[in-house]
């Protein structure tokens, strides 16, 4: 069983497309292939949300008891009771699945086996639990607030020599049917006329590498974008946290978002440590 936990100002609908089953659901991209992946290769996949729905929507301590609580009812009622537990999280969310790792007892069935931690670190005293579980983390080079912290880490644990994967998230070349390639939201025409319109005003480079910063640039963005006829027409979506578009920019600009780069390599990490392979 794969727990998954969104970031701050996400949530468990993120993770899936919309149906009759979700009518809320909103399937953001990147969130969608890891879940997608995990299905491909036979895990259940249980997404939840934070408690915290009217704020900034991020994890903290008093969500660790509703998810136990929530996990056991939905591994219950599916009949996946006694299956292995992995986690996966990014930012606010990878923080909490290494949190609610370390507070899980050792013999506790839904202490995770394994967890992979997005872009966050974790602090001193969850990594010296004694049954902590081996651990992922992938990090974005680019991140100057975290980056220090979770190579630190990294560097802490394998000096223990205790199980750890090191993955990095680095910017994406942002091509014609960059957009169109990740979601069914915005076809290859619209694709390619928001790229176009990038590089016209100078956010690509000539190597295909955005130049600016798409969440500190959030305003300039759309009034650069708002005109051109896949936006104008309200196809396209430019509102933060529940459109394709802006996580797929701050994706691809690789400073702090939910990225898929090595997935096959944290699968491998997560599996081999809970002895799946």
């Amino acid at each position: 069983v794969l727990f998954l936990a969104h970031g701050c100002g996400g949530s468990a609908t993120d993770f899936f497309d919309k149906s009759k089953m979700c009518k809320e659901c909103i399937g953001q991209p990147v969130e969608r292939y890891i879940a997608q992946q995990a299905l491909s290769r036979g895990l259940a996949v249980i997404a939840i949300s934070s408690n915290d729905r009217f704020g900034n929507k991020c994890w903290d301590d008093d969500d660790v008891a509703p998810v136990r609580f929530a996990l056991t009812e939905i591994m219950k009622k599916e009949g996946l009771g006694g299956k292995k537990l992995l986690a996966i999280g990014a930012s606010s969310g990878g923080g909490f699945v290494g949190q609610f790792a370390g507070r899980m007892p050792a013999q506790d069935p839904l202490k995770p086996a394994a967890v992979a931690v997005q872009i966050m670190g974790l602090n001193e005293h969850t990594l010296s639990i004694p049954h902590f579980p081996p651990v992922a983390f992938w990090h974005m080079p680019k991140d100057s607030h975290l980056e220090p912290h979770i190579v630190a880490n990294i560097a802490q644990l394998k000096k223990k020599y205790f199980p750890v994967h090191d993955q990095t998230c680095n910017p994406l070349q942002v091509g014609d049917t960059f957009f169109s390639d990740w979601t069914r939201m915005i076809d290859e025409k619209a694709s390619a006329e928001i790229v176009k319109t990038l590089r016209d005003e100078k956010w690509i480079d000539a190597q295909g590498y955005l130049t600016k910063d798409p969440r500190r640039y959030a305003l300039d963005l759309e009034m650069m974008l708002r005109d051109i006829p896949p936006v104008a027409s309200g196809k396209v979506k430019l509102k933060a946290d529940s459109a394709p578009l802006p996580e797929l920019l701050n994706t691809a600009y690789a400073q702090h978002s939910w990225c898929a780069e090595g997935l096959e390599g944290v699968f491998a990490f997560l599996f081999k440590h809970a002895g799946l392979t």
